[in-house]
């Protein structure tokens, strides 16, 4: 079964999660529990132009038009529920309980069989069918460029916001709108944040490089680290991991002398160097 909240206002955001991390511990909700912002929604089925001449975050008079053309909450929780209908019914009706508390919310579900046709890439994703719908977010902006900032913290309301100010303010401030979400566990939350933009425009990828480097400074500063990251920024997102004189890292970097001292396999992947090129991180190195 295929389910979803919208919720309206983006200030929901500290209380869905506080109400969400209790319910997913409880395994009421057994699958990835997604929330996506509006922005990150419709760029799956449209793009910037559509919405917006000229360049800049879309101001929230836009963010409430899409909303409501395309029927999105500021907030879009996406998630499954699986078994004979019996314990679906039982969960659905104690999540639907929890999230009454916040006004406003809209509750919707669909039940598939084996045999039932599945057109929407959300109800996919949650059916564990493949698709390719998901790349329709590097249309966004044209040029198909995109990084991915993905911090980790608590699963808290308040870690979530945190974060999400930290990323809608840099993102916004560098032109750049705020297309992400989040991700629960039972016990951590992924942050999912995606700078798109165009690779042939020189100004925006400059810009993308930038801002991609502050959210990770950024972050470290409030006591959160990246879980990956891209190839280009490895060595930042690796010298934020800096306990203990930075311990993590010496380990790791002993293991790779002795395991791979001709530094053959992979090196520099994830910050790690081999002793010949640590000093220089592989500048002008073949």
């Amino acid at each position: 079964r295929s389910c979803g909240i919208n919720f309206e206002n983006e200030e929901d955001l500290e209380q869905i999660i506080d109400i969400l991390s209790p319910l997913k511990i409880a395994g009421l909700i057994p699958n990835a529990a997604t929330i996506y912002n509006t922005v990150y929604e419709a760029a799956l089925v449209s793009t910037k132009k559509q919405w917006q001449e000229g360049d800049g975050a879309l101001p929230n008079k836009v963010i409430r038009k899409i909303m409501k053309e395309l029927d999105l909450g500021f907030w879009n929780f996406r998630f499954a529920l699986y078994g004979p209908d019996m314990m679906m019914d039982a969960s659905w009706a104690a999540i639907k309980g929890a999230f009454s508390q916040i006004k406003g919310a809209k509750f919707f579900s669909k039940s598939f069989d084996k045999d039932t046709p599945i057109e929407n890439v959300r109800d996919k994703l949650q059916a564990g069918i493949p698709n390719l719908q998901e790349f329709g977010l590097l249309n966004w902006r044209g040029g198909g460029g995109h990084l991915d900032f993905a911090p980790i913290s608590p699963s808290t309301g308040k870690d979530a916001v945190i974060q999400y100010e930290l990323a809608r303010d840099r993102m916004n401030e560098y032109g750049f709108d705020y297309l992400g979400g989040f991700a629960i566990g039972w016990r951590e939350m992924h942050h999912l944040v995606a700078p798109i933009f165009n690779r042939s425009d020189v100004d925006e990828k400059k810009r993308a490089k930038e801002v991609f480097g502050h959210l990770i400074n950024d972050a470290a500063e409030a006591g959160y680290g990246e879980y990956r990251t891209h190839l280009s920024f490895m060595d930042q997102v690796a010298s934020t991991y800096d306990f203990n004189d930075n311990a993590m890292m010496r380990f790791s970097e002993r293991l790779k002398d002795s395991i791979d001292p001709n530094g053959i396999i992979a090196p520099g992947k994830q910050g790690i160097w081999p002793k010949h090129l640590r000093a220089s991180k592989g500048e002008n190195k073949s």
